[in-house]
C-alpha cells in the first residue's frame, strides 16, 4: 500500500478540520488515484506509521470512510476498500447529475473572463489526457473541471452535497473505467464544457446528464 505524503490537504488542512478528517481525505485521495485498489486491506498501523500519528485518529478516519460507504469491515480480514454494486453506482450517479445541473444554473451569471479563461485551461488539459489515452489522469482532470464549476456556482451547501455524492463515483471510476469508458464519457463531457463557454447552459445541462450516464456503463 502506498500513501502519497505530498498530498496538500495533509500538509495544509482546511480550517477547522480535525485530524481524523484530514486522514480521511488523505486515504480517500489515495483510493481515488489508484494507490489503494478495490478489495485491498487498509491497515491502521501502516497508515499511522506513514503519517507519523497514533492509531486512534486513523481508526476514526476509517470509521468515517465506512459510514460514507467507501470502505467496509470484513470479519477476519479487517477494513477493505468496497467494491460497489451497479445499482448503488446508478443511485449515486443520478444524485450527482442533478447536483451538477443545479450548479450550472447557479453559475449562469458568474462566468466572467477570468473564469472562462480558467475553464479553457481545464478543457485543454482534459483534451490532452484524452488524446493520450491516460485514463486516471483524465479522471482527475474531469473532476477538477467539475469542482471548478462548483467553485463558480459559489454555493457551499451544493458543494458539500456534491462532494459527498461524488466520492463513491470517484472510487467506481478508479476501479472500473477503461479507455472505452473514457471515450463514451468524453463525447458528451466535451460538449458540456464547451457549452459553458458559449454560453449555452441548457445544452450544458443536457450534455452532463448524458456524460455521467455513460460514465457508469461498464466498458
Amino acid at each position: 500500500m502506498f500513501f502519497d505524503r505530498s498530498n496538500p490537504s495533509w500538509d495544509h488542512p482546511e480550517f477547522g478540520e480535525s485530524l481524523p478528517q484530514q486522514i480521511y481525505k488523505h486515504i480517500l485521495k489515495n483510493i481515488i488515484e489508484g494507490n489503494i485498489k478495490a478489495g485491498e486491506k487498509i491497515v491502521e498501523e501502516d497508515v499511522s506509521k506513514e503519517l507519523n500519528t497514533s492509531r486512534a485518529p486513523v481508526r476514526e478516519a476509517l470509521y468515517l470512510l465506512q459510514v460514507d460507504g467507501i470502505v467496509e469491515r470484513i470479519p477476519r480480514r479487517g477494513t477493505v476498500v468496497r467494491t460497489f454494486a451497479q445499482h448503488e453506482i446508478i443511485e449515486y450517479n443520478d444524485v450527482t447529475i442533478e447536483l451538477l445541473r443545479v450548479a450550472v444554473d447557479y453559475s449562469r451569471d458568474k462566468w466572467n473572463e477570468e473564469n472562462r479563461s480558467t475553464l479553457r485551461m481545464y478543457i485543454e488539459e482534459l483534451n490532452y489526457e484524452f488524446e493520450n489515452k491516460n485514463v486516471i489522469p483524465y479522471q482527475i482532470k474531469a473532476q477538477q473541471l467539475l469542482k471548478f464549476l462548483l467553485f463558480v456556482a459559489d454555493n457551499k451547501a451544493l458543494t458539500r452535497f456534491y462532494d459527498e455524492a461524488s466520492h463513491i463515483l470517484k472510487v467506481f471510476a478508479q476501479t472500473q473505467w477503461n479507455i472505452k469508458t473514457v471515450e463514451n464519457f468524453h463525447a458528451n463531457f466535451h460538449i458540456f464544457a464547451e457549452s459553458l463557454l458559449l454560453p449555452d447552459y441548457d445544452r450544458a445541462k443536457e450534455a452532463i446528464y448524458h456524460a455521467l450516464k455513460q460514465g457508469v456503463i461498464r466498458g
